[in-house]
């Protein structure tokens, strides 16, 4: 079995992302993927949204280098993946950065008074990359989108991994490594 690395070099694919992360740097990644999903989408996204945004970034970076962008234990709940902290994080923004605004069952996340610009984030280059791909899919309006959103999400090696097996009132721990052993397999490693 050979070295992921080194088929990503022979097939000419880049890492994108730095493979090892102080908690630090994790905590504080968390209000940078938010605020840069937020400011990205000019404040025009659901917390449904963030949520996959979130774990689809977490997921990719597992992926491709083996770690997670964020510090977040990431959970079966409610027939989708989700962590408290994300509400702790969406709280202790709002009212600055951003504003929660309850309109119907759909709570939108939008600019705050105190929201800045993606650039301010100093995120590198490739991670953006990463987070435009997965926001030019995934957001805008609609149920459909909502719908396509949703479906990608739930066909995660992850969330495959446990959703027939658990109730959706059950908090069970999503493994995101099992998404990098599929690819793996899938590369013949």
């Amino acid at each position: 079995m050979g070295d992921l690395r080194t088929v990503m070099d022979r097939k000419k694919i880049s890492p994108p992302l730095r493979t090892s992360h102080s908690p630090c740097f994790l905590k504080a990644m968390l209000d940078k993927l938010i605020k840069y999903f937020v400011y990205e989408t000019k404040g025009y996204i659901t917390k449904t949204q963030i949520i996959k945004f979130l774990y689809l970034a977490d997921l990719y970076s597992v992926k491709w280098t083996g770690k997670q962008l964020t510090e977040l234990d990431w959970y079966y709940y409610h027939y989708g993946p989700w962590h408290e902290d994300i509400d702790t994080a969406l709280n202790q923004m709002n009212g600055k950065e951003i504003i929660q605004e309850l309109q119907g069952n759909t709570t939108f996340i939008k600019l705050g008074a105190e929201a800045g610009n993606s650039e301010d984030l100093g995120l590198p280059l490739g991670l953006k990359l990463i987070l435009d791909n997965i926001r030019r899919e995934w957001a805008g309006a609609g149920q459909d989108k909502l719908n396509h959103l949703l479906d990608y999400v739930y066909s995660t090696a992850p969330m495959l991994e446990v959703k027939g097996v658990h109730q959706p009132d059950e908090k069970v721990r999503l493994n995101l490594q099992t998404e990098r052993e599929k690819l793996i397999s899938e590369l013949g490693l």
